[in-house]
């Protein structure tokens, strides 16, 4: 049978009810910030001071035309912590297991003796002097 709606036979709430997405569970949503971003609070706010609020975080500007794309970044991690990964666990343990803390360590200059004694770099290698070549003589 087909129905037809009308003014006179279409109830919409009763639709609602009926058709409508019921979630009995607690929202997960955090209810604290709500009058802080609600935007007739923001409004009323520019209104009484003439001044938009300001986001927390100021805007960066730079010169980031050697930035990679984020794939590539993401892959550079990757690599990175795998790499970091295939170190002895004793090795790992000594930087708690965060190859950032690794990185610095690295980047210390302080630290060159002993990141040699641990095996993570290669020996210095002394540059010996040239020989003059007996041609030039």
């Amino acid at each position: 049978m087909i129905r037809t709606h009308t003014t006179y036979n279409y109830d919409r709430d009763a639709l609602s009810v009926e058709t409508g997405l019921h979630c009995p569970e607690p929202s997960l949503a955090q209810q604290h910030m709500k009058e802080e971003v609600d935007i007739n609070n923001i409004l009323y706010k520019y209104t009484q001071t003439g001044v938009m609020p300001f986001a927390s975080q100021n805007p960066t500007f730079g010169d980031f035309s050697n930035a990679t794309d984020y794939h590539s970044a993401m892959n550079a991690i990757k690599d990175a912590q795998n790499a970091f990964n295939e170190l002895p666990a004793s090795l790992r343990e000594r930087f708690d297991n965060d190859p950032s803390l690794l990185i610095d360590f690295l980047n210390d200059e302080n630290n060159q003796n002993e990141a040699y004694e641990l095996g993570l770099v290669n020996n210095p290698q002394v540059v010996s002097p040239i020989a003059e070549s007996k041609d030039s003589a």
